[in-house]
């Protein structure tokens, strides 16, 4: 059998190489409870039952069922060569159950090894998820049939007791998760890194700048807490002062020019010949610009389109970023600038704490401006920011 250190390693570079794709990565101790997992889960556990995910080391068996088979003797027939292969289903609290072809490995039969069961799992695509009968028997009603809360001071002081309670839950449930994910990552690769002294110097290169990564990761994180909570702020103050918008907006889109390279995005920047110059707090606005456009590449596939305009009339100017890419569900448009809030999209992963969005809402928001978002599932989106060139309120 493969000894510790080289199944750790093929568990951590299956865990990179899947980063990004459509395949949920799980694995599990010998009591059959996760210790690991990419954030495919994280998208599948977006909603009701996320609280249940982040429990420490929940049972697999809570995640999913199996079909024809009893889920011990499934693990049972499971080897490192010869992997079980078949059909497991998610299993969703809000009455929904989520089909995926699997493989299941058994890294180790030492039991003084932790980790013992790589699941390797993708989405199998359907038209329709089935439902849980014994849920619709409960009466059950899915996170995507009820209202959602726009957060505005004026109707959150109105809010019940209970949904006050319910977004700090789905705030407290989201932090940890986007805590937890990279911490995990870091955990498990500086371990392998340690308890391998002879390992290969290009591979431990290669789990250093997973690990240096996934501390950015955590740094974002926490940035947009802090960004997030300073704005939300009643006393926040613009430091408003006039400049000329279209170095504001190129110069983001030159930060992003490289990545947009790397996935062979048509980048494209459009600007008025003639100068905008506005009344602004140019490090929220650039910060406005940034959100945006990193939004339409992440979710812009290869080859796609993203082009960046500003133009403007006489007393407003408008940033607009358009994409080819996935494309909103209708349902989810009315949602996507509240705090936290993702799109739910089986099989597919996009790291991100949803709070880029709601940033941007609050930035335009405080120069006295509107945002809006038009967009079709597979056909793209447009996002057009639209702020008053002469703010007229308190500056700093």
């Amino acid at each position: 059998m493969t000894n510790l250190n080289q199944a750790n390693k093929d568990l951590l570079t299956t865990l990179l190489t899947n980063q990004g794709q459509d395949e949920l990565v799980i694995i599990t101790n010998w009591e059959g409870k996760v210790e690991l997992y990419n954030n495919v889960l994280s998208q599948l556990c977006n909603s009701a039952n996320k609280d249940e995910i982040l429990n420490d080391k929940v049972e697999i068996t809570k995640l999913f069922s199996s079909e024809g088979i009893e889920f011990k003797k499934l693990l049972d027939s499971a080897s490192l060569e010869e992997p079980w292969l078949g059909k497991l289903n998610f299993i969703l609290n809000f009455n929904q159950i989520i089909p995926f072809n699997a493989r299941v490995f058994r890294l180790s039969d030492d039991p003084q090894l932790n980790l013992k069961y790589l699941f390797r799992l993708e989405f199998i695509d359907v038209d329709e998820f089935e439902r849980d009968p014994i849920a619709q028997k409960d009466g059950t009603i899915t996170p995507f049939e009820q209202e959602s809360t726009t957060l505005t001071d004026d109707n959150f002081r109105n809010e019940p007791y209970e949904e006050l309670k319910r977004l700090k839950n789905d705030f407290l449930s989201s932090v940890s998760h986007e805590l937890r994910t990279p911490l995990a990552s870091i955990i498990g690769f500086t371990e392998t890194i340690k308890n391998d002294p002879e390992m290969p110097s290009n591979l431990r290169n290669e789990f250093v700048d997973i690990v240096y990564n996934e501390g950015k990761r955590l740094a974002s994180l926490v940035n947009d807490l802090l960004n997030i909570s300073d704005l939300e702020k009643k006393n926040v103050r613009l430091n408003l002062k006039d400049h000329i918008v279209n170095n504001i907006v190129s110069a983001a889109f030159n930060n992003y020019k490289s990545i947009a390279d790397e996935k062979s995005i048509d980048f494209e920047l459009s600007l008025p010949k003639i100068p905008i110059n506005a009344e602004l707090d140019a490090e929220k606005i650039r910060q406005l610009v940034f959100n945006l456009i990193s939004n339409a590449l992440k979710f812009t596939p290869s080859h796609g389109k993203v082009n960046v305009e500003l133009k403007s009339d006489d007393s407003n100017f408008e940033i607009i970023v358009t994409d080819t890419g996935l494309g909103i569900p209708k349902k989810d448009l009315g949602k996507i600038f509240n705090k936290f809030y993702r799109v739910y999209r089986p099989g597919m992963e996009f790291r991100g704490t949803g709070l880029g969005l709601a940033i941007c809402k609050f930035i335009v928001l405080l120069h006295g401006g509107e945002i809006s978002v038009e967009s079709e599932l597979n056909s793209g989106t447009k996002f057009i920011a639209r702020i008053p060139i002469q703010h007229g309120g308190e500056k700093r």
